[in-house]
């Protein structure tokens, strides 16, 4: 484990200079895992921006067998769960959340009213649309997704390295971002 002593996590200090702060979630689910992975997003006056992760969470998937769409909306309470969190904590103005999966049934059961649902699938999008009632779900390709990461392992040899785990997709980078893009 010594390769753990060699993880710097940078302290991210906003300056004077920021316009606006965009939380971006990740979710994502595999037969062994699913996890979240939640970056801040600060674009600045001179027209750049700095992407910084800020917590993610992973559960072990259980042992009765789930079907991998029920993991992913699994991936997405979790998700939804830490946001709140982390939108409870930080004593920032924030102005937009945006949630990805590379899950379409899930976001499809998102966006579908609850009662329209089976039970055990209506209870947890119910949860999620409550948790993240003024956030905008969007889906993302699953190369790039950061929660993959969670959700499958990542070696601890190589984490000091996963500039894509710390600073999440680059197109989070880009000043031009916009929300309603369906991301390569």
């Amino acid at each position: 484990m010594k390769c753990i002593e060699k993880v710097k996590i940078t302290r991210f200090i906003l300056t004077d200079t920021w316009l606006r702060i965009v939380l971006q979630g990740f979710a994502d689910a595999s037969e062994a895992a699913y996890g979240a992975v939640v970056y801040l997003q600060c674009f600045y006056l001179n027209n750049s921006a700095k992407v910084t992760i800020v917590a993610s969470k992973l559960r072990v998937a259980p042992i009765r067998v789930i079907s991998i769409p029920l993991l992913e909306l699994c991936a997405c309470v979790l998700l939804a769960q830490l946001v709140k969190k982390i939108r409870n904590s930080l004593r920032l103005e924030i102005s937009n959340i945006v949630l990805h999966t590379d899950s379409t049934i899930a976001l499809a059961w998102l966006n579908t009213p609850a009662n329209h649902l089976k039970t055990f699938i209506a209870n947890r999008v119910s949860k999620v649309q409550r948790l993240t009632e003024n956030c905008y779900w969007t889906h993302v390709q699953s190369p790039l997704n950061p929660a993959d990461l969670v959700s499958r392992g990542a070696s601890p040899r190589d984490l000091p390295e996963l500039k894509f785990w710390w600073s999440g997709p680059s197109f989070l980078e880009e000043v031009n971002f916009q929300v309603d893009q369906d991301h390569p």
